[in-house]
């Protein structure tokens, strides 16, 4: 039974997912930064609380203006700094990490996504 809210919803799906976390981890490269997302992310990207759902474009886009914008400071963070990406335009809010790998690399990690307008926080915003 195909339930309303797979009608009304537009669902980011796992490969779509994983080329948006590539076209990131690329778009991020020439800073030593890479990206990933946490279980916790792909799950709230399609969640009905979004209200309107958030699509592969948005995300593309977040990423894109958020290097425009802050892609030779983000380095300047230090492992395991927090902060959230706000986007003005759509009211999506990314809460990352900073991490350290193995080989110096810095992560950053997306841990959850959603859009709300509003969002309050008490970590660094990174408005774009």
């Amino acid at each position: 039974m195909i339930k309303l809210t797979d009608i009304l919803f537009e669902y980011v799906t796992k490969s779509d997912m994983r080329s948006i976390e590539n076209y990131a981890d690329k778009l991020f490269a020439a800073a030593g930064i890479d990206v990933d997302f946490t279980r916790h992310f792909r799950q709230r990207v399609n969640d009905e609380r979004n209200i309107k759902p958030i699509t592969a474009a948005e995300l593309i886009g977040v990423f894109k203006r958020t290097w425009k914008k802050y892609g030779k400071k983000l380095p300047e963070l230090t492992a395991n700094a927090e902060a959230v990406i706000k986007d003005m335009r759509s009211d999506i809010n990314m809460p990352f990490v900073f991490t350290q790998d193995k080989g110096g690399e810095l992560d950053l990690i997306a841990k959850t996504i959603m859009r709300k307008k509003n969002f309050r926080t008490t970590n660094k915003v990174l408005d774009i």
